[in-house]
């Protein structure tokens, strides 16, 4: 009886039944204009009792009569679904949680039996993803699940969702790939503990060496149905003995993602963390979680991540996952989260049994966290590294095979995947123009060329993007291009990134060197000596394979393949992502900043006779690359100029220093938030007020813009602190001295904090506080 709480209606019987036999017959059989007799309300029949109205007007009034007053119960409304046309559902019919606008008329399906939308979306088929009904966001994990349409096609724009219907109806592909992202501290075992689900041997696993930025092992595994197991594919194939098999287009694939433990590679890691996978999240069981990390396996001192536990990282990665994949919709289907522990050998871990592991576990998060979900007996594995690995192995079966890997995508678009892997074998990155496609005969097309990207091409490209496949913007400077090598790319960051524990044999001056670890800036002759280094070992293995073809051609000293030959496309993609900052000499890359603030610094803000309060934008989770994009796009800002003292730019690794018409902005980033204060530096001058909150609003633009870039958007407070500790004003600790903007609505000149009022009394000026900034 949903529908009758939703309308709240008395249903009279009678009515009920003359107007659904009537419109019954009228809508489920051809409509004809010729009209014999009369019926009241405007309705005639003919001979052969065809009923029709005599204006549109009566039509929807009676239709709308009938859709309100005479589907309540659950059975009718299932009959409604299954027998009536498919226009007339399209015309009446809306998700349950739909916003109708003034004087719109429609049907609300509940959600509950699950049977009715599956009835609604079976029945509109492609064309819901342009039904009005879309404004509904509860519907979408439905769409997809019924129809396969990839998630992200269902959050682009009308006109784009419209193009993609049209390619659709011209066929279908069906796609089963799931993609597992190992995350986890370095030291842990994940690289091994992949290479053991491979099969490969004692000799190949005991060179096992830390896994350096991130690596991706495309489609490595096929799900073998029979066996309910995984069976290598690709270069594993023969090295295994695995029979090799034929490529067949609905084979379903697993590709897995090694993410490196080290924190200087954390910056490229959340860049990949999507909802189109499932996570492994490797706790290393020999170690206490309460320890801190040994610095021979993670090199953190200095860094953001200095001093962190092993406990620490295990929470950090949970967060990050519940921060990029979650959603708190709950119709919206949830991270799948897989805890293995390593060493779980009787005389190594450091855990009496399974259930004192996960309440270890649980006393890392938070209170009053929502992480716990993650932790779950039935997705928690204990493993030995040194046995086979055949529950772990059944567990990923078991999630690769799930329905929400697949999808259907237009066939336009899966042969464009078959071109991209062709290409990857000479190149790296396309020039928009340089690629063609092949298309089914039955197509519109037999062939699209590229020559002038359409809206529906450029569709295409977002697509592969939001999968994974290629890295594509439509936005000047970017858009004649794309790179369809993803591991080159991410290659090419962690080679710029390199942890000291990994950096060897790369040439470069000692002082560039030192210059760039500790303040963030590369110079340009180092990084083309970085790269250069790693393309002599790509000329090197090139000619290996073929070096008569080098003697007579030399062809491989000019591979399109090659970091130093695409560096200017490379530098800016990363700008683009927010990984650097572009330079004429050098470029800043923030995540590698370990610089400490000058004491000069505080002390001029605190001499300083004009400075606005701090105000504070307090996250619930932080990752510290969103910092660091805030900085790089606060360098691109026009007239924005990164302030220097003795020289030195003043970026350092928590903080950053502007110049703006004469006024000092500080920017300034803790655990859990990223705080902003206005300085002006000449004595005797004030601030003014208009030109404080045009600094504000640039920044909390800024912040929404790239909160808004998360699966889910980021959510913030402003607000401020309470009590201002003179031995520091920038990057404060808010610990249980956070004020919400709520908290201070009053202007008074003096008030008790509502945060201290008993114990540690103090008084606050809410009028001083809110002086400068618009609240």
């Amino acid at each position: 009886m949903l529908l009758a709480e939703k309308y709240q209606l008395n249903v009279n019987e009678q009515s009920h039944r003359i107007i659904r036999d009537t419109i019954r017959d009228r809508y489920f059989t051809d409509v004809t204009e010729e009209c014999s007799v009369d019926l009241p309300d405007g309705i005639t029949e003919t001979h052969n009792g065809v009923i029709t109205f005599l204006s549109n007007d009566i039509r929807h009034d009676v239709m709308y009569a009938f859709v309100t007053e005479c589907l309540v119960k659950d059975d009718d409304l299932e009959f409604f679904l299954t027998t009536a046309s498919r226009d007339v559902i399209s015309e009446y019919c809306r998700s349950w949680m739909y916003k109708r606008s003034d004087g719109e008329r429609c049907l609300y399906v509940p959600d509950r039996p699950e049977k009715m939308y599956a009835l609604f979306i079976d029945k509109v088929q492609l064309d819901i993803i342009t039904h009005c009904t879309m404004s509904d966001e509860g519907i979408h994990y439905r769409i997809r699940r019924r129809l396969g349409v990839p998630e992200e096609v269902l959050k682009w724009d009308q006109e784009a969702r419209e193009r993609y219907v049209e390619y659709a109806k011209r066929g279908t592909q069906t796609v089963h790939h799931a993609r597992g992202m190992i995350v986890g501290c370095a030291g842990a075992g994940k690289t091994t503990l992949l290479k053991r689900l491979l099969g490969c041997s004692e000799k190949e696993i005991g060179n096992v060496k830390s896994t350096e930025g991130l690596e991706v092992h495309e489609e490595i595994f096929e799900l073998c149905d029979e066996a309910k197991s995984l069976k290598a594919k690709g270069k594993y194939i023969n090295q295994n003995n695995v029979e090799n098999t034929s490529e067949k287009l609905d084979a379903k694939t697993l590709t897995f993602f090694d993410f490196g433990g080290q924190c200087a590679y954390y910056a490229c890691h959340q860049i990949y963390l999507t909802r189109r996978a499932f996570y492994v999240v490797v706790v290393d069981a020999s170690k206490r979680l309460d320890q801190k990390v040994d610095e021979k396996v993670c090199d953190q001192d200095g860094s953001v991540f200095s001093g962190w536990t092993y406990g620490d990282y295990f929470v950090f990665w949970l967060k990050s996952i519940h921060t990029y994949c979650g959603s708190d919709n709950e119709n919206d289907q949830k991270p799948i989260v897989l805890i293995v522990a390593t060493h779980w050998e009787e005389e190594l871990r450091q855990f009496k049994d399974k259930n004192k592991l996960m309440d270890s576990l649980r006393d890392q998060l938070p209170k009053a966290s929502n992480l716990s979900q993650y932790i779950r007996e039935d997705r928690l594995h204990c493993i030995q590294l040194s046995v086979p690995l055949d529950d772990l192995e059944r567990s990923f079966y078991e999630i690769a095979c799930h329905q929400r890997w697949k999808e259907s995508i237009p066939k336009e678009w899966f042969f464009f995947q078959i071109e991209i892997n062709q290409k990857k074998n000479s190149r790296r990155i396309m020039e928009i123009s340089e690629i063609t496609t092949e298309v089914p005969e039955t197509s519109a097309d037999s062939q699209k060329s590229f020559n002038e990207v359409s809206k529906g091409k450029l569709d295409m490209l977002r697509y592969y993007h939001d999968a994974g496949k290629v890295l594509y913007f439509d936005e000047n400077g970017l858009d004649e291009r794309l790179i369809i090598d993803i591991q080159w790319f991410i290659d090419a960051f962690k080679h710029i990134i390199t942890d000291r524990l990994h950096f060897t044999g790369i040439p470069g001056n000692e002082k560039d060197w030192d210059e760039y670890y500790k303040s963030g800036y590369l110079r340009n002759a180092l990084l083309k000596k970085i790269w250069k280094s790693k393309d002599d070992k790509l000329f090197e293995m090139l000619k290996k394979e073929n070096e008569e073809y080098e003697i007579k051609l030399g062809s491989f000293r000019y591979d399109k393949r090659y970091l130093g030959y695409h560096q200017e496309s490379l530098l800016h993609f990363m700008q683009r992502l927010g990984l650097l900052v572009v330079g004429k000499d050098s470029h800043y890359v923030p995540c590698m900043n370990r610089k400490e603030m000058e004491p000069a610094v505080p002390d001029l803000i605190r001499r300083s006779e004009s400075k606005s309060s701090v105000v504070v934008y307090r996250f619930t989770f932080l990752p510290f690359f969103f910092f660091f994009r805030l900085v790089v796009a606060c360098i691109q800002e026009k007239n924005w100029i990164v302030l220097k003292t003795h020289n030195t730019p003043c970026l350092y690794k928590d903080a950053a220093l502007f110049s703006v018409e004469g006024y000092i902005i500080v920017l300034s980033v803790t655990n859990e938030s990223i705080q902003l204060q206005i300085v002006h530096p000449k004595p005797g001058c004030i601030l003014e007020r208009d030109k404080t909150q045009l600094i504000q609003e640039k920044v909390e633009n800024k912040l929404n813009d790239f909160a808004g870039k998360f699966h889910r958007k980021l959510l913030f407070a402003r607000g401020f602190r309470c009590r201002v500790d003179d031995s520091k004003l920038i990057a404060m600790d808010i610990k249980d001295y956070f004020l919400s903007e709520e908290d201070i609505q009053r202007d008074d000149e003096e008030m008790i904090c509502p945060l201290h009022s008993v114990i540690d009394q103090h008084f606050i000026n809410t009028k001083e506080l809110k002086r400068f900034w618009k609240i």
